[in-house]
């Protein structure tokens, strides 16, 4: 087990996030790593334990990858993002860091499954969830109309 300060862990968890590769060094020597997994205190979300991966390049590791969404500002209706992370194996050599998905032209009931996305198709990847899972919906934004009594409603 290793320590680190808190200022470079909150730090280290403004760039990374979970599957990310990276080379953390200890005594001098570095390893080749995953993020793997983050714990935090339950009240004040401190965090209290993260966990790394050590990687070989010859070796398949569990990962999982981000999903990221871009443009909903721009899409008028409701986007609601279903899972944010995707967990595959895969070697170092193949990792995702990111999949970025713009949402801007999906219409309303438009929906992203795994299997709508290239990592679905990439063969050096095995997905270790459903290729049919959810990941966006797209819903229509409704508009209420409210309508004003008239005088004669109003009398009656």
């Amino acid at each position: 087990m290793i320590q680190i300060p808190l200022p470079d862990v909150n730090g280290l968890l403004g760039k990374v996030s979970k599957g990310n590769r990276l080379t953390i060094e200890v005594d001098g020597q570095k390893y080749n790593v995953i993020f793997k997994n983050i714990t935090r205190e339950p009240v004040r979300q401190q965090v209290e334990h993260i966990e790394f991966q050590h990687i070989v390049a010859d070796e398949a590791v569990n990962s999982v990858v981000k999903v990221v969404l871009t443009n909903k500002e721009k899409n008028e209706n409701i986007i609601q993002q279903h899972i944010e992370e995707i967990p595959y194996n895969a070697l170092p050599r193949n990792f995702v860091q990111e999949i970025v998905l713009d949402v801007e032209g999906l219409k309303a009931g438009s929906i992203v499954k795994i299997e709508d996305l290239d990592i679905a198709k990439n063969q050096n990847i095995r997905l270790t969830i459903p290729e049919d899972t959810v990941i966006v919906t797209v819903a229509e934004r409704k508009r209420m109309l409210i309508e004003e009594e008239t005088d004669e409603e109003q009398d009656s």
